[in-house]
């Protein structure tokens, strides 16, 4: 198993890269905190052991004229795109919602917004071991005792779902099938 940045490490990364990302939008962008999370990593076609968390968090930005929403979008794109992030998802103009990951260091980025004025901006790690290295219960536990054949194929992340919040939740219109942010 290898070693990974540790959780402090982390959340340092996905920090600075909501800070960095902020910085593309005008001065009078303010980021309040939405969430901020440390999640095992369970999904089981990451096929890595257990004992691993995420790191995340998501900022409501305020302070933005929600008049110039798309125009902020293509900034953060841009910037993105000049800074090793892959689009994965790009759900505009029907949604205003972008996901991305970094091929360098596989940190997950998006940014979403509705129709409500509200502004979202959040960044999630990769699977990191709270120290940095493989606990010594994971390393035991995952041994096999005899030799696999062939690695499985390397899966892909799905992209998160989006926050909501509870302003949001009340103006869905669950009859469309969709929501209304």
């Amino acid at each position: 198993m290898k070693p990974t940045i540790t959780e402090h490490q982390a959340k340092d990364r996905v920090e600075l890269y909501i800070r960095t990302v902020l910085s593309t939008l005008p001065a009078t962008a303010q980021r309040k905190l939405f969430t901020q999370n440390r999640s095992e990593c369970t999904d089981p076609t990451d096929n890595g052991p257990q004992g691993r968390f995420e790191i995340s968090a998501t900022y409501e930005v305020t302070g933005l004229d929600p008049a110039k929403f798309a125009e902020y979008f293509d900034a953060i794109v841009k910037w993105w795109s000049a800074h090793g992030f892959e689009v994965l998802t790009d759900s505009r103009p029907k949604d205003q919602y972008v996901f991305v990951r970094n091929n360098r260091d596989a940190f997950d980025m998006s940014v979403q917004a509705n129709d409500l004025g509200k502004f979202y901006l959040g960044a999630t790690s990769p699977c990191v071991w709270p120290n940095g290295t493989p606990e010594p219960q994971a390393v035991e536990a995952t041994e096999p005792e005899q030799p696999v054949a062939a690695p499985p194929p390397t899966p892909v992340r799905k992209p998160r779902l989006a926050p909501v919040d509870d302003d949001d939740f009340e103006q869905t219109s669950w009859t469309d099938g969709g929501t209304s942010f």
